[in-house]
């Protein structure tokens, strides 16, 4: 139902639904990230550790590429404007949330 729900709220506009709800409904409607059958893109380039982010708008979840060539870094330089389909997910590294999630508290909690 909650699904229904988030779907139909896109009908409405965003000026009536609280900012709380917007971001609990892209929690609402993302997939699970240990079933996801990840579609990444590259949107930013880390330069203190040298790495590619990349983001799946599947189910919202990030983790980067490390050491990535020179032409790749070279082509990350706009990813935050123009995100970029990654296809090597051999190379991915994903981030390591295990205290994140334990501290994780849903948004309809914090009210």
């Amino acid at each position: 139902m909650k699904k229904l729900v988030a779907r139909l709220s896109f009908l409405v506009p965003t000026s009536w639904l609280s900012t709380a709800y917007l971001f609990e409904r892209i929690d609402i409607l993302s997939a699970d990230a240990a079933t996801c059958d990840h579609e990444w893109h590259v949107v930013a380039s880390i330069l203190s550790s040298v790495e590619l982010q990349v983001h799946c708008y599947k189910c919202n979840t990030y983790s980067e590429v490390p050491d990535p060539s020179k032409k790749e870094w070279d082509e990350s330089y706009n990813a935050m404007e123009n995100p970029y389909p990654w296809r090597d997910h051999s190379r991915i590294r994903y981030y390591q949330n295990e205290r994140a999630d334990q501290n994780f508290q849903p948004l309809s909690r914090l009210n």
